[in-house]
């Protein structure tokens, strides 16, 4: 069976708008806004490998279909791009496709678990290597330098039933999941507030990989459109990084419910600290602007955001000039 026509057309968000960002590159006239520039430019994916993730995805699921419907049209719809790559909200390099992948009725068991093994034995007689998640939610198999991660799926009320903890509640180890919703509520959020919630996003996630924040990147995401749906004012993006450290610290130990689901998503409370610690480093590189020292600002928001962020002058900057000799004493 194919899916329905309003899920057989894949939640592709619209393209990152990064063509108003600054332009000017370290070693020129910059202003701290040419940095964030420079540094959101360089985190966005080209769409060229958006649509080189999306061709990795797909050929897996045309894997999985060749085996498990190999009787199936053309036309024939049983998969959907999700995840950063169906959404838009990667950060370059792109390292993982999200595929969630709707099993053929005869195959649909009543336990997440024995849709896993499905998958798996599928995968790994075409692939020669599959694992089981971390968390048992999907599959997982190398495509090069890419991870594609397969969910097993099964169609439920317009959206998905996919693999998740076992509660008592779920004791089948189902959840629902709803990728057109997410797709929709980041878009109208990205279209109300000019592409600046997957902006921040961006940065965000830049700062959860560089300050091994230990907090999910779909968290991040649900927690930047909240943001801006409690903040409606077009902050600059490095007032609305600030911001929204100072924000989301209120909304440690919570949880928040995706769009369209009906599990709420823990966010936990060890990232608190290293959220804190952000606010504060960049409240110093505030200061460093107010007393025009830019040099000395992007050093801050490098030692919080990563290396991708750039420092003007450095040719390019091997080492982080946070230690400097003190001037002789007079």
């Amino acid at each position: 069976m194919s899916l329905p026509a309003a899920l057989a057309t894949n939640p592709s968000a619209d393209p990152v708008r990064t063509h108003d960002l600054p332009r000017k590159a370290p070693g020129e006239d910059v202003s701290l806004s040419g940095c964030f520039g420079v540094f959101l430019r360089r985190l966005v994916p080209s769409p060229t490998a958006y649509g080189d993730a999306r061709a990795v995805g797909t050929d897996v699921a045309l894997a999985l279909r060749a085996e498990l419907t190999p009787k199936a049209g053309f036309d024939f719809v049983d998969h959907v791009i999700t995840g950063s790559v169906g959404k838009r909200t990667a950060i370059a390099p792109i390292t993982t496709v999200d595929v969630l992948y709707a099993l053929p009725p005869k195959l649909v068991s009543p336990r997440a678990a024995d849709a896993l093994k499905i998958v798996q034995a599928v995968l790994h007689h075409r692939y020669g290597a599959a694992t089981a998640a971390p968390d048992d939610s999907g599959v997982i198999i190398m495509r090069g330098a890419l991870t594609v991660k397969v969910w097993p799926a099964r169609l439920h009320e317009g959206g998905f039933l996919m693999p998740g903890p076992a509660t008592l509640d779920r004791a089948s180890g189902w959840s629902i999941t709803n990728p057109l919703a997410e797709a929709a509520t980041l878009r109208l959020s990205d279209s109300m507030y000019g592409g600046r919630p997957r902006l921040l996003l961006a940065a965000m996630k830049a700062w959860r990989l560089h300050a091994d924040v230990p907090i999910a990147p779909f968290g991040l995401e649900l927690l930047v459109q909240e943001f801006y749906a409690s903040a409606p004012r077009a902050y600059d993006m490095e007032r609305a990084i600030m911001e929204f450290w100072a924000w989301m610290r209120s909304r440690a130990a919570t949880s928040i419910r995706p769009p369209g689901g009906r599990t709420a998503l823990d966010l936990g409370e060890g990232w608190r600290g290293k959220a804190k610690a952000s606010y504060w480093r960049a409240a110093l590189a505030e200061h460093h602007i107010k007393e025009k020292r830019l040099v000395d600002a992007a050093v801050e928001w490098r030692q919080a955001l990563g290396p991708a962020f750039p420092v003007p002058g450095e040719k390019p900057l091997k080492a982080l000039p946070l230690f400097r000799k003190a001037a002789p004493a007079a």
